[in-house]
């Protein structure tokens, strides 16, 4: 059991859009931009008691991006979160993590904030060989249009199923469901 485990990545990533099929009135506005994104993920073992182990977790996303259209932009999120880990012989292991946190994009037409609930429960079975994950996101946001002077309050939730089997079935499920009300 590691005391103290430390993710981190790096990504760095350019993109050009241009939409198909062409409107009537002549060709679409093609776009392209480039981001750079670091993550990171902090574990610390809070108790551990035979099996059973409690970490204190907490998680940032941190993109800054660059598009022809829409102009320089910023994104983050920030979460913190309880994770219990029970480590079975022969089974493997089975963690149930809860966190909550936020979230803010910024660009030159949109602003977004938010706040985000998230439960996810996995199971590792014969050293990872199997994996099974569940997770539910319920976020709230407000989302500021500039250049329509509008505002809209969004309430959305996530459910997500992935089934691995080691280089056999590889089997992701996810579906949201999402309410926006324009409140200014």
């Amino acid at each position: 059991v590691a005391p103290l485990r430390l993710e981190a990545y790096l990504k760095l990533g350019c993109y050009f859009n241009v939409g198909m099929p062409y409107p009537e009135g002549g060709s679409p506005m093609p776009s392209g931009g480039a981001y750079l994104e670091f993550g990171g993920k902090l574990s610390v073992m809070c108790v551990s008691v035979a099996a059973a182990t409690v970490y204190a977790v907490g998680s940032c996303v941190l993109r800054v991006s660059a598009d022809t259209i829409r102009g320089p932009g910023l994104y983050m999120k920030i979460g913190f979160g309880v994770e219990l880990v029970v480590g079975l012989p022969v089974i493997g292991n089975v963690s149930v993590y809860f966190a909550a946190g936020v979230e803010v994009s910024i660009d030159t037409r949109i602003i977004v904030v938010g706040a985000f609930i998230l439960f996810r429960g996995r199971a590792e079975l014969l050293a990872g060989l199997v994996t099974i994950q569940i997770q539910i996101e319920a976020s709230g946001k407000v989302r500021r249009d500039l250049a329509a002077g509008r505002t809209d309050c969004i309430a959305q939730v996530t459910f997500s199923l992935d089934i691995s089997i080691f280089l056999v079935i590889n089997i992701s499920f996810s579906k949201s469901f999402q309410e926006n009300r324009q409140i200014a």
